[in-house]
This record gives C-alpha cells, structure tokens and sequence, in this order.
C-alpha cells in the first residue's frame, strides 16, 4: 500500500511541464508503435514476394537443365570434331 501512495503522491506533485513531457512521450512511443507495425507488414509482404520469384525459379527449372544439357552436347560435339580435324589434318583438306 505504501507504493500506491507514493504513486498517487507523485502523481499529484506532476508540474505541467511534467505533465506535458508524459503525453509527448506517449504520443512518439504511440508512434513509434505504429511504425514498427507497419515495418512489420512491409517486412512480411517482402517476404511473401521473395517466396514468389523463388517459386517462379523453381518452375524454370526443368527448362535450364534442358538448355543446359543442349549446350553441353553442342560443346561436346564441337569438341569431337575439333579434335578429329586435328588428329586427320590431310583427310580435312579432301
């Protein structure tokens, strides 16, 4: 009971400058509060969006592997024909 009546005490020896500087205080954590909640909403519709393109990276892919795979035969048939001209370098020039 004596920390109630020490609150109602200070309460009561509050000047107006006190009195001012409290509701100032409210006012930016009140704001502050709303600004960390909608940090937070941006925050998750970010993340919503980057789940999105991963998802959409992952339906690609299937077809990356198969460009992939084309390319690689391409190199390596390139090779093999690079190479048969240099090992036959006569048998080219018929």
């Amino acid at each position: 009971m004596d920390v109630a009546a020490d609150d109602q005490r200070e309460k009561t020896q509050l000047t107006s400058s006190d009195k001012y500087f409290i509701e100032q205080r409210d006012l930016i954590v009140q704001d502050i509060n709303n600004t960390m909640d909608s940090i937070l909403n941006n925050l998750n519709t970010l993340n919503i969006s980057l789940e999105n393109s991963i998802a959409v990276g992952k339906e690609f892919e299937s077809v990356s592997d198969l460009w992939k795979t084309f390319y690689n035969g391409l190199e390596s048939s390139n090779d093999a024909l690079m190479s048969s001209q240099d090992n036959d370098p006569e048998g080219s020039q018929k």
